[in-house]
């Protein structure tokens, strides 16, 4: 019809027209531009670097940066005041008179997060000359071990009749208990050889000094006082908790002596009790409840706070468990 002719019309045109031709020719023979894939590779790459060197100003130098893990919790130096300054407090209230109504309770703030071996079975911790003195249990031993690393420097093995208990240093000598085999092995603080044995009737739990006496807990609301040079006994105390009706503290456990106070680890409790060594009276506890949130689970529960440690001259108290990865250094609060 009509549109027919005139599009056969349109396109004789068109053919007649040269400069159309030349076009519709240049159109047909132009092969469309695909841009070579090494300019891509090398458009990517020096993105790339852009965005490195942006974010990272360190990258230009020539030293290799390795990833490090998160840095431990830690509190600057210019801001620890003591880490037992509010028990320090606590305690002259006390002698004024004007601690009733306060609460006896103590919490803590943790300084330092420190490795610790997961595999020790803690018994015994003391603070010596700038690093830890250990005894554990289950592989029963006394150990010497790096307070930053968590390293064992020393380690001497107990024979496989004794179980491994607390452990104190007094005069130049280390006081090691056992559990059930109901003797206190002495060694030489230097050279680590056996000095003595002494015997007991009771079990074998924590022990301490207070630079006179030893001090030591049998797994009872007891403490007793024995004399270093032949373990006999001078004295003992009742340990009873007047906030809690009188009631006797059972399982005392790990020892530590700090101010005048046996502070003492109770057996699967997140509390230390502060004993008047007097008395055996209770005059307060450190929460450390939370301290620890995750607990092994291969350690079917046995894995509880035990193990108190102080540097009686810059004021440190380190605290940890049986089979704990962590020591931590605390600030009473």
């Amino acid at each position: 019809g009509m549109e027919e002719a005139t599009l056969n019309h349109r396109r004789v045109a068109e053919s007649a027209n040269p400069k159309t031709s030349r076009v519709k020719a240049k159109m047909k023979a132009k092969k469309p531009r695909t841009t070579p894939l090494w300019l891509y590779a090398i458009a990517s790459l020096v993105f790339c670097a852009i965005c490195f060197v942006a974010v990272d100003p360190l990258a230009s130098e020539s030293v290799p940066r390795v990833q490090q893990s998160p840095p431990r919790q830690a509190t600057p130096a210019a801001n620890r005041s003591g880490a037992t300054v509010a028990l320090v407090k606590l305690q002259q209230r006390r002698k004024d008179g004007t601690e009733q109504g306060l609460d006896r309770t103590l919490g803590y703030r943790v300084i330092q997060d420190l490795p610790h071996d997961s595999n020790a079975f803690t018994q015994g911790f003391e603070f010596l000359a700038g690093k830890f003195i250990e005894s554990t249990g289950i592989k029963s031993s006394l150990r010497e071990v790096d307070i930053q690393t968590g390293s064992v420097l020393k380690i001497h093995h107990l024979a496989k009749e004794h179980f491994g208990e607390g452990c104190t240093v007094l005069k130049g000598k280390i006081y090691q208990l056992t559990w059930q085999s109901k003797t206190c092995l002495v060694y030489d603080l230097e050279t680590w050889e056996e000095l003595n044995r002494f015997r007991y009737t009771t079990q074998g739990w924590g022990i301490t000094n207070d630079g006179t006496h030893l001090i030591m807990s049998d797994g009872s609301h007891k403490l007793s006082f024995r004399d270093p040079a032949t373990f006999d006994i001078i004295r003992e105390v009742a340990v009873t908790d007047p906030g809690n009706r009188n009631q006797e503290v059972k399982l005392l456990n790990e020892l530590e002596y700090v101010h005048g106070e046996v502070l003492a680890n109770v057996w699967f409790v997140d509390k230390i009790a502060r004993i008047d060594p007097h008395t055996g009276v209770v005059i307060g506890w450190i929460n450390l409840q939370g301290l620890h949130p995750h607990r092994s689970r291969t350690a079917r529960g046995e894995d509880v706070l035990n193990g108190i440690a102080y540097d009686k001259d810059r004021d440190r108290l380190w605290v940890t468990g049986k089979l704990w990865p962590s020591v931590f250094e605390i600030e009473v609060t």
